[in-house]
């Protein structure tokens, strides 16, 4: 249970000398913890706001093989992806989905899905499970009647999956602690303590949450790794003043399935530039997305640019013409940050999503890569430090990093019911539905979660801000108009006793929230 008793005992925990420290608590940083303490290293993760507060909640909800990337000729990240995508399909059931990709073609694009087919046909080699298939015209309109019917002489038919990135997080986080290790949020590294020589050696870390004592503590470890994604070359100025990231910015819109009605993703090349753009299926909603755009910003929540936005609808307007969708339409916006290696590409669609591993002064840093693929990031990053850690273990991605539940039907779910909470909540599928009340089983239409989830996040994970709950555990701000505040009173009925929160620290958390939804989940501006 992640509640406050929880994060005071891990706040006294953290005093001691450690194997691995990882800062981080994205989706690279959970992938090393994790398999640091199936090891049996000890291991503390610590991240400075909430646990995929950053890029791991902003992504394209996609465990893909990436077969844009096979244009730029990135055949090892393509490779390397497709298998770590049929891994992740198999040992998480209910977390991560099969989807079917419809990828039009047109008179005018008969080349880019000449390209489309090639690297189909790569992608199938590599994962025989999932046969694409090339489509009639009449075919495309029969699994996608929305699309555009002008010029369209085919298609093709390809396979992905898709997920709730922030789910998989707290999934890979939580079974890290069953596995031995501690893992706080809102704890921010503050400062890199160092040996004589001058070699990193441990982190200042300071409390965010306002509710521990002492404020700060220091951590001591043998490895201390730096998985900050878009903000490690923050971390790294103390050991280096050389800048290697480039911070690329990924918009989306979520409309509502009856606007954008899609059973099936479609991929589809946007009318100005060509660019692969993707319309998705996702928890009852319609995804779209994304842009790929330096960010020259410096704040810690990336948003949609006007621009960005025009762009996108522009998108939609083309390969759904008989859909009129408007401003008035939109469910929410959402923005998050790439953490490429800068090779100065022309242009930011260019660089490569290989991930990299060096180290400057004992401190060790991992960026780049992608989300599919955080095993292998997690595998390699710890090889790199096995000299330093006890035993020299070797680290394997294909170990696998969840702990399975047994098998069962509860009184209170249905099989597929069961499978979907087994997926996100693992051991803790059984006692959260013990849990539930029989009126809290009920789904928040039009997604597939269900209320209980409300209550279950405040008490049991590591909740410390509204929007934690609303834009990381539950989606509802993402998913609901307005970020969920019409239904803001059947939240606090459901959340405010398990937070322990008075009406006063409410009525706060709700203001904080609305400001923060209107200014970085909303219309630009």
């Amino acid at each position: 249970m992640l509640n406050k008793k929880w994060r005071e005992k891990t706040w006294s925990a953290l005093d001691q000398l450690w194997d691995v420290i990882v800062i981080g608590g994205g989706i690279t940083g959970a992938g090393i913890f994790n398999m640091a303490a199936q090891k049996g290293l000890k291991v503390a993760l610590v991240e400075a706001r909430d646990f995929a507060f950053g890029t791991s909640s902003r992504s394209s909800k996609l465990i893909h093989g990436g077969i844009r990337y096979l244009k730029n000729r990135q055949f090892d990240v393509v490779r390397e992806s497709v298998r770590e995508r049929e891994r992740l399909i198999r040992e998480s059931d209910g977390l991560v989905d099969p989807l079917a990709f419809i990828f039009p073609a047109y008179e005018h694009n008969i080349q880019e899905a000449h390209l489309m087919r090639l690297g189909v046909i790569a992608y199938d080699l590599m994962a025989p499970k999932w046969q694409h298939d090339f489509l009639k015209q009449e075919e495309v309109v029969k699994s996608v009647p929305a699309i555009n019917q002008k010029a369209l002489v085919g298609g093709v038919e390809y396979y992905d999956s898709r997920l709730d990135d922030s789910q998989l997080v707290m999934r890979v986080i939580s079974d890290g602690i069953r596995f031995g290790g501690l893992a706080l949020n809102y704890a921010k590294v503050t400062g890199l303590c160092k040996s004589r020589s001058g070699r990193v050696e441990g982190v200042v870390v300071e409390d965010q949450s306002g509710t521990l004592t002492p404020a700060t503590r220091e951590l001591r470890g043998n490895v201390v790794i730096n998985a900050t994604g878009p903000w490690s070359d923050e971390i790294r100025q103390s050991v280096s003043g050389e800048p290697k990231l480039r911070r690329l910015r990924g918009s989306h819109l979520i409309f509502s399935r009856e606007k954008l009605p899609i059973e099936s993703a479609v991929t589809m090349l946007h009318p100005r530039d060509n660019r692969a753009l993707f319309a998705i299926p996702w928890e009852g909603r319609t995804m779209i997305g994304t842009t790929d755009l330096d960010d020259p910003t410096t704040e810690d929540e990336a948003r949609i640019n006007p621009l960005e936005y025009e762009y996108l609808m522009e998108a939609v307007q083309y390969a759904f013409p008989d859909f009129t969708v408007t401003d008035a339409d939109l469910i929410s916006t959402f923005a998050g940050l790439r953490p490429v290696i800068n090779t100065n590409a022309p242009t930011p669609s260019k660089e490569s999503r290989a991930h990299q591993v060096w180290e400057e002064d004992g401190l060790v840093t991992v960026s780049g890569g992608k989300l599919t693929i955080f095993r292998v990031m997690a595998a390699d990053v710890l090889n790199f430090c096995r000299d330093h850690l006890p035993g020299e273990p070797k680290f394997d991605h294909q170990a696998p990093c969840f702990i399975h539940p047994e098998p069962e039907t509860t009184p209170k779910a249905s099989e597929t019911a069961w499978q979907m909470m087994a997926g996100r909540l693992g051991e803790d599928v059984t006692p959260f539905f013990e849990s539930a009340l029989p009126d809290e089983l009920q789904s928040i239409d039009p997604m597939p979660q269900f209320w209980a989830e409300m209550a279950w996040a405040a008490s049991n994970e590591a909740v410390v801000h509204l929007d934690d709950l609303l834009l990381r555990r539950v989606r509802v701000g993402l998913l609901l108009p307005k970020g969920g505040l019409g239904e803001i009173n059947h939240i606090r009925a459901l959340i405010q006793q398990p937070l322990g929160w008075s009406d006063e620290t409410w009525q706060a958390e709700v203001v904080r929230y609305q400001r923060l939804w209107q200014k970085s989940y909303h219309l630009p501006h």
